[in-house]
């Protein structure tokens, strides 16, 4: 039996009960769909699969009645439906297809795009596959529900949906899709919905992203550093020649204090403290968050804190992060010598920024902590770095996002910003409309083995966003005239 969901409240749905009896009669058919996609790979560091899965995401948009278009010359398009039914309401609808790589396949439980189904502890029965929770699950769920919709009624709402495939990689190409065409992309609210209920089928409302500065720092063999230039030697020479390796070990040594908080010289000048409105959130979020229930679905035995719950979720929801994803040098392989002093290292991090903090500004201030402190030699690359992002908790869309929840007797976790990224500037800066993420349903190990979505919470996801686009249809109504 299946834990999530045990705490919905009985309550009549918003979206016209035909709609839900439409959505529940055809869950088969969807689930089947949904699978279908998760099975083409759509790996965007590779590459793999990706062009075929954005022609299967345009197909699906069609035939929900969008007029569609594959868009980009380079790197991985960007699929754009347009559904145009003469609302006076209109929702800009962020989707990924792309997926990370799968890692190590023998950590799965089962082949990474079989989308195999199992019963999992806890949580009951689930589709396992790379992109069932990160987000192709929710994409398929939120494009099969319009379907839906149309087949049974009239769409309430306008869409205009764009569905990238290089969230995992910078999103190069979404953010300049909508930098160019702003005009066309007019719209009343943004929504970038996913399954967002935690192991307690406690949903959650999203108004925030950090941003990202992802990078890679090479550390090599130099006549001004030192060390070796052409390949790597043996290593009964380190006693008289420089490593590059201890050298990039030492520079990263720099970047954080004995807490792994950020020390890069003057980078807290550019953190905005958190806003009378931000606290007001986090002491209500203190009051029903479960620290236990998050780290069992990170896997994680502690926090790094030890801290009373509200201060603890203000450094998640407001504290900039050094953070290293991976460091690669020399002789690696499982099992086996190799004595070698390596010619060059690099380690692959991310920053994650907060409010008032910028792309440029804070790569400067990391250039010149390092060549403070004799590691001006090492030579940065920027991989696809973008802002943060915030909406205003009296946004109408809130307001929407929260009834369509307790239409479904669920009383929602409003975060007024998250440790994850996504290029959701676009909305504020670009396009101008508040925005927002949420949902029904339930995933885990998003980048990890063995990702995971609740059946049965692919299915309330689709109920939920039903009710959300038939509530966002009452804003009319609501306009100050």
């Amino acid at each position: 039996m299946s834990l999530i969901g045990a705490r919905s409240i009985p309550s009549a749905m918003k979206a016209p009960e035909e709609i839900q009896r439409a959505i529940s009669r055809g869950f088969p058919e969807t689930l089947e769909a949904t699978r279908r996609l998760l099975r083409q790979p759509s790996v965007s560091a590779t590459g793999e699969g990706v062009r075929e899965c954005a022609e299967m995401v345009r197909e699906m948009m069609a035939d929900l009645g969008c007029k569609t278009r594959v868009w980009g010359e380079t790197g991985h398009p960007v699929v754009y439906g347009e559904l145009d039914v003469g609302a006076p309401v209109t929702l800009v609808e962020y989707e990924m297809y792309d997926v990370q790589p799968v890692g190590n396949v023998s950590e799965w439980m089962s082949p990474p795009f079989a989308a195999d189904i199992h019963e999992l502890p806890r949580v009951g029965k689930s589709v396992v596959a790379r992109g069932s929770v990160n987000s192709k699950g929710a994409l398929a769920g939120e494009l099969l529900t319009w379907k839906a919709i149309r087949d049974a009624d009239e769409m309430p709402v306008n869409l205009k949906i764009i569905a990238e495939g290089e969230e995992e990689i910078s999103s190069a190409n979404f953010i300049r899709f909508v930098r160019t065409h702003r005009s066309e992309l007019k719209a009343d609210a943004g929504i970038a919905c996913d399954y967002g209920e935690d192991l307690r089928g406690v949903p959650s409302i999203g108004l925030g992203v950090k941003g990202c500065l992802y990078l890679t720092i090479w550390s090599r063999g130099s006549k001004e550093a030192g060390g070796p230039m052409k390949s790597e030697i043996h290593s009964s020479s380190a006693v008289w020649v420089t490593s590059p390796v201890w050298r990039l070990v030492r520079a990263l040594e720099t970047l954080v204090d004995e807490d792994q908080s950020p020390s890069i010289d003057g980078l807290w000048n550019d953190v905005a403290k958190p806003s009378r409105r931000d606290l007001e959130l986090v002491r209500q979020l203190a009051k029903t968050f479960d620290a236990k229930t998050t780290l069992a679905e990170m896997s994680a035995a502690k926090f790094k804190y030890d801290l009373p719950t509200e201060k603890l979720l203000a450094k998640y929801l407001f504290n900039p992060t050094v953070n290293l994803c991976g460091i690669h040098s020399g002789y690696t392989d499982h099992g086996g010598t190799k004595t070698v002093l390596p010619h060059e290292a690099y380690v692959k991090m991310d920053i994650r920024l907060v409010p008032r903090m910028t792309v440029e500004g804070t790569l400067r201030k990391l250039k010149a902590h390092l060549k403070r402190r004799g590691f001006g030699d090492l030579r940065i690359e920027v991989h696809g770095p973008y802002g943060p992002a915030r909406t205003d908790p009296d946004s109408w869309i809130v307001d929407t996002a929260l009834q369509a929840l307790r239409d479904h007797g669920k009383e929602p976790e409003i975060w007024p910003s998250s440790g994850g990224t996504m290029p959701a500037f676009v909305f504020s800066e670009y396009l101008g409309v508040p925005w927002l993420y949420t949902g029904l349903g339930h995933g885990a190990h998003a980048h990890a083995p063995n990702e995971y979505a609740t059946i049965d919470g692919m299915e309330r996801f689709m109920h939920g966003q039903a009710s959300l686009v038939y509530r966002a249809a009452e804003h009319v109504r609501r306009r100050p005239r």
